[in-house]
């Protein structure tokens, strides 16, 4: 008895050691060079904060931007090219035991480069940002993961003062907001951000002659958004003014009530990626370009912004993520074809780099999977 008890005590710490290591999975969306690349499966250990790659979803051109539904079945890819019927949109299927995809649908999305992605909340539409187009295009989507042709388009118009990146409308986020059944679009050619009702049982699905437009400040380029978990909070990067601004949201209108710089003033600046911790006390944006950094931010009591760290990074950190256990952020950085792992305080939000990262060819975005 005393060996079986011995045992057993001695299996549990074993089974609760071995439970403790959590292994995460992302996808990589990469510009690729050759048919061979594609989009990337990585493997991050949480203990080791090593990373490896799984597996390539090959033959498919710029799988700049790539989502899945909520259970991870089916996979979503942009292919961000051009034509004279734009880029495309790519659906796959995901087997879990096998670990396998298989191509199933491809569209053309009506307008050049299209470089963002989104889900329905019933996951029966996905809606595609085209950034050279100017336009947003709605897929129906079934549950099986088939994609049909675009059942609804909106076309942006106009510019704004930056000669060179404000020609015309560029489509460039779009996000759910997390209570109300609306999206929020990014137009970083126009400066500004549009805030369009759906009904996800009616057709169309986007109720674009409802749509409320706010206007930012000239030339600053409204770039990525994302909410706070209430749904009354709006940040921002202002990709041309390095900038993060906070808009408050309240009876469908959005006021921009603070706004911070990430580097010294500029008017062509090249900030892009941002992201909040998930207990909304920290927020982060990248800065491509000659600065090639993560700026972290604190989130202070009453909502003022302050900036804590300015942390460098490999050359041109397009996208990062934080993992789902908030100890580290993995940021992807384009130019120096790697993903580079970054310890993360959860007190202070604060960053350190690691000697972990992988190699991918020009990756642009992390998914998790």
């Amino acid at each position: 008895m005393k060996i079986v008890t011995v045992f057993g005590i001695v299996s549990v710490l074993i089974f609760s050691g071995c439970s403790s290591i959590k292994e995460t999975n992302f996808l990589i969306g990469t510009y690729a060079d050759t048919s061979s690349q594609g989009i990337n499966v990585i493997r991050f250990n949480e203990k080791t904060k090593d990373i490896s790659l799984q597996s390539v979803v090959s033959e498919i051109a710029n799988p700049s931007f790539v989502i899945t539904n909520k259970s991870k079945t089916i996979v979503v890819a942009v292919e961000e090219t051009a034509s004279d019927k734009g880029g495309k949109v790519t659906s796959y299927s995901y087997n879990k035991s096998s670990k396998t995809f298989k191509k199933l649908t491809t569209f053309f999305t009506k307008g050049d480069h299209p470089c963002t992605l989104a889900f329905s909340p019933k996951e029966d539409y996905v809606l595609v940002g085209n950034y050279s187009g100017g336009n947003l295009s709605v897929f129906p989507i079934d549950k099986a993961g088939m994609l049909s042709d675009s059942s609804q388009l909106i076309q942006y118009v106009g510019k704004s003062v930056n000669v060179e990146r404000q020609e015309k409308p560029h489509v460039h986020c779009i996000v759910l907001h997390p209570k109300e059944s609306k999206i929020a679009v990014a137009d970083l050619g126009t400066d500004a951000i549009a805030l369009i009702p759906f009904d996800e049982n009616s057709t169309p699905f986007l109720k674009e002659n409802e749509t409320i437009s706010t206007k930012v400040a000239a030339g600053s380029g409204p770039r990525h958004l994302v909410w706070n978990k209430a749904g009354n909070r709006l940040y921002v990067t202002f990709e041309l003014t390095n900038e993060v601004a906070v808009f408050d949201y309240k009876d469908n209108k959005l006021t921009q009530i603070e706004t911070i710089a990430l580097t010294a003033p500029t008017n062509s600046g090249s900030a892009a990626e941002i992201r909040l911790s998930k207990d909304e006390k920290f927020m982060y944006a990248s800065v491509r370009g000659n600065n090639n950094q993560i700026v972290v931010i604190k989130i202070n009591e009453g909502r003022k912004l302050e900036v804590v760290q300015t942390i460098k990074t490999a050359k041109i950190p397009r996208n990062f993520i934080i993992t789902a256990n908030q100890k580290n952020v993995l940021v992807a950085t384009q130019d120096s074809n790697l993903i580079s792992v970054f310890d993360r305080n959860e007190e202070t939000g604060l960053l350190t780099a690691t000697t972990k990262e992988l190699t991918i060819n020009k990756p642009v975005y992390l998914f998790g999977f």
